[in-house]
Parts: C-alpha cells; sequence; structure tokens
C-alpha cells in the first residue's frame, strides 16, 4: 500500500499558537501601548477618565449584557454636548497616537468628535470642535480630531485641528458614514504638530494639517451629541488605544 502522506496545513501553526504560550521571553516595546476594552463592571471615572454629561438624558456608561464598550446615549435637547476624556498625559514631543472603534446609530441626528484636545470638557452646548449652524468651529484653544457631524449637511467624515484659538483647518475626507456602521478612527500627531487622520487602516483624502496644534498637554476625548431634535442617540465606543514615545 502506498505511504499515506497527510496534505500540511498552513494554518496549524496558528492554531497552535492559539493554544498555548505564543510568546517567548520578555515582552518589550519601544514606544508605550495599552488600551482600555472598557470590559469592567463600571467606568473608572475617577482615575482613568473624565465625563461631562450635557444636558437633559445625556448618558455615558459601559455596556451590560456580556459585550464590552463604551455606550454614549446623546439626550434630549438638540446641540447639547457630552464628553468621555482621558486625563492631558499626551503632548506633540512624545508622537502620540489614539485610536477607537465607534459605531454611530444614527449618523443624519448626532455630532460626533473623536481626536486630541487640551480640555477634559468644554461648557455645553460648546463642543472641542464641531460644526454647529453649518460651520467647523473650535471652542478648544489646540485640539486635533475626526469630526462627524449632521449639522454640516452631510454625513461626510473630516480630519480638523485648531492651533492656538486661531480659524480651524478641516479637510472632507469624501467618505460618509451610513447610519448602525462601525469604524475605526486613528488620530497621530509627530513632534512638529502635524496632525494625520485615518479611517479603516487608510490615511483619508484630506488627512493632513499641517502644524495642526502646538506642544501644549492634551488629552484624548471623544463628544457625542443631539442634532435635528433625534433625541436619545447612541454612540458606541468598543475600545481607545494609545502610543507615544517613553520620555
Amino acid at each position: 500500500m502506498p505511504l499515506q502522506v497527510k496534505a500540511f496545513d498552513k494554518f496549524e501553526p496558528l492554531r497552535e499558537a492559539n493554544l498555548r504560550a505564543n510568546f517567548a521571553g520578555n515582552f518589550s516595546t519601544e514606544r508605550m501601548s495599552s488600551v482600555d476594552w472598557f470590559d469592567q463592571v463600571t467606568l473608572d471615572v475617577t482615575n482613568d477618565y473624565n465625563q461631562t454629561l450635557g444636558g437633559t438624558n445625556d448618558l455615558g456608561a459601559l455596556i451590560a449584557g456580556g459585550e464590552n464598550g463604551f455606550k454614549g446615549t446623546c439626550g434630549d435637547t438638540d446641540n447639547e454636548v457630552s464628553f468621555l476624556a482621558t486625563a492631558l498625559i499626551f503632548d506633540i514631543s512624545q508622537n502620540p497616537v489614539i485610536e477607537a472603534r465607534i459605531k454611530i446609530a444614527d449618523v443624519s441626528g448626532t455630532f460626533v468628535y473623536f481626536g486630541f484636545s487640551d480640555a477634559i470638557t468644554e461648557a455645553t452646548p460648546a463642543a472641542t470642535i464641531d460644526a454647529a449652524g453649518g460651520t467647523l468651529t473650535a471652542v478648544a484653544t489646540d485640539a486635533a480630531g475626526i469630526v462627524i457631524d449632521a449639522d454640516l449637511g452631510t454625513s461626510s467624515i473630516y480630519g480638523a485641528s485648531v492651533k492656538g484659538g486661531a480659524a480651524v483647518q478641516s479637510g472632507d475626507s469624501g467618505i460618509d458614514w451610513a447610519d448602525g456602521e462601525t469604524k475605526v478612527l486613528r488620530v497621530r500627531l509627530n513632534t512638529g504638530g502635524n496632525a494625520f487622520f485615518y479611517v479603516d487602516g487608510k490615511l483619508i483624502a484630506n488627512g493632513y494639517i499641517s502644524s495642526a496644534v502646538a506642544d501644549v498637554p492634551l488629552c484624548a476625548i471623544l463628544n457625542y451629541g443631539q442634532r435635528a431634535a433625534e433625541a436619545n442617540k447612541v454612540v458606541t465606543m468598543r475600545y481607545l488605544k494609545r502610543w507615544q514615545d517613553v520620555p
């Protein structure tokens, strides 16, 4: 009888790695790297995050029922904005990068900003950077991030920044965000204060802004709020990833 040779399964090493320790030695990175999966019992607003709920029935809490993620619920009043922010732990000298996986239930009735800011909150109804009234403006003095705002009259994704309280710089990605879609947003700053904006792993069109922010303490921040009288819409952030150089 001929010798029977089992065909090599190219996925077998991967399967084995999933079943046993798959890294030998001390894992060592040159850059700070961390991720919050939002999988705890409650949101830590004492040490890890600062939360400001903008108005009537605005909510912000971790998702229950076996899912990981932060659930932000817009309230009952137009243009009131809520915030979830880290401490002021970034600056451009450390080449910081932040990333989040975000789902927007109703794009036409919602405002979302994800990025860096020089403040952990603003006095609602003001936002870090938004388009209330149809034009991108900033209350933050220095900020750089991604804006999706129903008041722009479109579901398009914008990269935007403000430096030293000057006029907002922005670029339209040409990517439309549909209701119920989930996207991965990334904002990167380098030591020159230049900003780079990514969606689903790709640098977006008009996704580079030169001299976007000054070298000041920055936080990672999520803004969310109601537009167009569409109350109680949900914005979900599944994780927050952070990288930066070690000083």
